[in-house]
């Protein structure tokens, strides 16, 4: 008896062994593999794409009848018209538009007046969320609603226009699919004196800003959802107002000011006019004011053509130096100083950039000042977990890691 148990056993425990790897055949492997075998995990499965023009053709006249289904089913603008005419009507005269207000019947009637397609903005829940306090009277503003319905109708408006350039159907963005989107919404902007000439440096300007932002991993391509949810976008829909201030112009990255002096920037730095920046004609950026050291290391860092640095290079370069306050930025430029690719700075590492910071200082005149007490003071400003090292994550939380960045550049 004890011998049968034990030979049971032994079976047992065979069986439970893994297979000899070269017993196993190719297509054995392959089935384990395809079927999810939990010895091989797979990360990754490829999409699968239709060669066939028919199939392609098929799909895009089934999403463009989505689509248009879609746009159907949002207010238009005469019925957004009609919706603020309502909310008037509901409210005491005379009175200032940020003053009138609406209590939750007058909500109730005016949904009943509107076409069907207004209720999903008339749920009692948005009621109570736009509802401030109890001291109001139960009543809300209807400047804050009717401007709530108009920002969720802008969205879903975008949303529908960016997935007809979502070839794939993945609900993500390349840089190109960007360029053709602002390409066809140009019209609706306020660029009139925006040459024909000029309209490819614009579009790679204006698209440049969505991935420097929204893709930090550099996947070559943006959610849709992270491109609505964005300031970006925002900023870019400003630009169809028939009339801006000089001030905005000046601060818009998208308007016809922004786009010809970063432009400018360029053409003024490319001595040599090839199209390209040197490492020593991008030394001329900002007055010439950058360390030699620094500027190296975004060389060594950044992607560069024959050793030399393009319009779209450019661009991420322009976008860290004058947003250098943003996680993307300080990120940018991180890569920079981290010399050793440790991920962190250490003191030697601020001291060796600080020199050049230092050597250039004195060159113009100033008066020296030591490199150990900058360096104390750089890591008392970014107060690191891990003493004496400095994280990127340390930078962004600190809030003056711009400051820092700008201390070593």
């Amino acid at each position: 008896m004890a011998t049968q148990w034990k030979t049971r056993l032994s079976e047992f425990v065979h069986a439970a062994e893994p297979p000899d790897p070269q017993s196993v055949s190719l297509v054995e492997a392959t089935r384990r593999a395809d079927f999810g075998d939990p010895a091989i995990p797979r990360f990754f499965v490829k999409k699968a794409t239709k060669h066939s023009e028919l199939a392609q053709n098929l799909d895009r006249a089934t999403y463009s009848h989505f689509v248009q289904s879609q746009r159907q089913s949002l207010p238009t603008n005469d019925e957004l018209d009609l919706l603020w005419d309502y909310l008037l009507e509901k409210t005491a005269e005379g009175a200032e538009d940020e003053e009138r207000r609406i209590n939750y019947a007058q909500f109730v009637d005016i949904q009943n007046k509107l076409p069907r397609k207004f209720d999903v903005f008339f749920a009692p829940s948005i009621f109570l969320q736009l509802l401030q306090n109890p001291e109001s009277g139960e009543t809300i503003a209807i400047v804050q609603f009717y401007n709530y319905i108009l920002r969720i109708v802008s969205l879903l408006q975008a949303r529908i226009d960016l997935g007809m350039y979502d070839l794939d159907c993945d609900t993500c963005l390349t840089e190109e699919d960007l360029q053709a989107y602002i390409a066809d919404l140009m019209p609706q902007l306020n660029l009139s004196t925006l040459s024909t000439s000029f309209h490819k440096f614009y579009l790679c300007t204006a698209s440049r800003k969505f991935s420097f932002f929204l893709d930090p991993m550099r996947r070559a391509k943006i959610k849709i959802q992270t491109i609505l949810l964005s300031p970006i976008l925002t900023e870019l829909f400003e630009l169809r107002e028939p009339e801006l201030p000089k001030d905005f112009e000046r601060t818009n990255w998208f308007s016809t000011y922004s786009s010809l002096r970063v432009y400018g920037q360029f053409l003024h730095l490319d001595t040599d006019q090839n199209g390209m920046l040197s490492r020593k004609e991008l030394g001329q950026y900002n007055g010439g004011t950058l360390t030699s050291v620094f500027l190296d290391r975004v060389f060594q860092e950044c992607q560069t053509y024959g050793g030399e640095m393009d319009y779209r290079g450019f661009l991420d370069f322009v976008l860290a130096m004058e947003n250098i306050q943003s996680p993307e930025s300080m990120a940018y430029f991180f890569r920079a100083l981290d010399i050793r690719g440790v991920g962190y700075l250490d003191g030697p590492t601020v001291m060796y950039f600080f020199k050049d910071v230092l050597d250039k200082m004195v060159a113009m005149g100033h008066d020296p000042i030591g490199i150990r007490d900058v360096k104390n003071e750089i890591f008392d400003m970014a107060n690191p977990k891990t003493e004496s090292k400095i994280t990127l994550d340390d930078l962004v939380a600190s809030g003056v890691g711009g400051t820092i960045i700008r201390v070593l550049r």
